[in-house]
């Protein structure tokens, strides 16, 4: 936690630092013999740690997200978001993205979304939410030979993501976000680390 909150302070001050360079962002532009193109499709891609709220556990997650605008400052996203007891099962480390997991609890999600973007040449800050589809196992009780039993779920819910990047390059950049999904089986909320990428780069002209 503490290396998230030393994180978190040098992105802020890194975007203060190069925040006084002027360009219109509502434009193509030239920024250091790179030709690039602002509000471009983007992609996150975070590992981080969450709170699962019904077992009171912590447990290491990933994440990956695409956006796109499509009207003005309106943008749409979609991504898939997994929470688990383990990050990569013992016996089957494909089951991150498949129904079957040997954890007693996985959670396995995909969602779509709605949100806004605040667009900087060396940040970007975004707050995305909508609907989810979730799947996975939750842990129901212990058997008297110490065995974890668990249930199997799928059902709907609800996904939210606030994210935070500072951008070294203007299609590239770290960051850090702050999400939760909830649904009736499992209610869990994180913290992750997230590599930028965009496709607002189109050609190097010097």
């Amino acid at each position: 936690m503490r290396i998230c909150l030393l994180f978190i302070l040098f992105l802020f001050s890194a975007t203060t630092i190069f925040g006084q360079v002027e360009i219109d962002l509502e434009r193509e532009f030239i920024y250091k013999g790179r030709h690039y193109i602002p509000k471009s499709p983007w992609v996150t891609v975070g590992l981080g740690y969450s709170y699962n709220f019904d077992d009171k556990t912590v447990e290491p997650n990933i994440f990956i997200d695409g956006h796109i605008r499509f009207y003005n400052n309106h943008y749409a996203g979609m991504g898939f978001l997994s929470s688990r007891e383990h990050f990569i099962d013992k016996k089957n480390s494909a089951a991150i993205f498949l129904p079957v997991s040997q954890n007693v609890n996985a959670l396995k999600s995909i969602h779509i979304t709605y949100g806004g973007r605040i667009e900087k040449l060396f940040a970007n800050f975004v707050f995305f939410a909508g609907p989810s589809l979730n799947w996975g196992f939750d842990y129901v009780s212990t058997s008297p030979d110490g065995q974890e039993l668990s249930r199997s779920f799928f059902e709907p819910g609800i996904y939210a993501n606030a994210q935070f990047t500072y951008k070294f390059y203007y299609d590239m950049g770290v960051g850090v976000s702050f999400w939760g999904n909830i649904n009736k089986s499992y209610q869990v909320a994180g913290i992750s680390l997230h590599i930028y990428l965009s496709t607002a780069f189109k050609r190097q002209v010097i």
